[in-house]
């Protein structure tokens, strides 16, 4: 005998308690990959950052074989901040500090690589020694007492390093080879405390 009343069936869905141990999931989950994805990106922008400066010497070298006037990036550090500007020989003595803005002009102003690379400097740690083994320094600009990365019209440049440093601790030198104006970007492995071709 059917008295015409059926007993309501359960709607599919998700109890209290299964959201609950879904979201405490999601939340562990979001704790672990994001400190790990904040780091790879500030590892590509320490990459990125190393690979625009040794563009900015090699576009020197060229333009001094193009135009034949030396050409160079000068660095400059206004309380601990350091920044650069490229600047052409217009007397044919090469690009002097004296010089810089009148018989040696300037193109564009003070670039600051933290306003393009946000969290990467030119900065270096004095613990780990340079590419060559010589014991690290304090001086992230190794372009002789002038600060000066020149290049001349026959394509050698002034030899030297600039160091970059990420604030998680990602560590690029930028180098240029004195003889043929080379430039190579090299990068610290902490693992190893080598530094390698990046």
């Amino acid at each position: 005998m059917t008295t015409g009343f059926s007993r309501p069936s359960l709607a599919p869905g998700y109890s209290l308690i299964e959201c609950v141990i879904g979201l405490a999931f999601v939340a562990s989950a979001s704790a672990v990959v994001a400190p790990m994805a904040a780091s790879v990106v500030d590892a590509a922008r320490a990459r990125q950052a190393a690979g625009f400066m040794a563009a900015q010497f090699r576009l020197a070298r060229q333009q001094a074989a193009r135009t034949g006037a030396a050409e160079a990036l000068v660095f400059d550090d206004s309380a601990g901040a350091w920044t650069f500007r490229v600047c052409r020989d217009g007397n044919g003595n090469g690009v002097r500090r004296s010089e810089l803005g009148g018989i040696d002009p300037c193109q564009g102003g003070l670039v600051r690589l933290s306003t393009l690379f946000p969290a990467v400097t030119i900065a270096c740690d004095p613990s780990v020694p340079d590419p060559g083994g010589v014991a690290g320094s304090t001086d992230p600009v190794r372009f002789g007492a002038s600060n000066i990365a020149s290049f001349s019209p026959l394509g050698s440049g002034t030899a030297g390093t600039l160091y970059l440093m990420s604030a998680e601790g990602a560590r690029y030198a930028v180098r240029v080879a004195g003889v043929t104006g080379r430039t190579r970007v090299l990068r610290f492995e902490r693992s190893t405390g080598r530094w390698v071709e990046s």
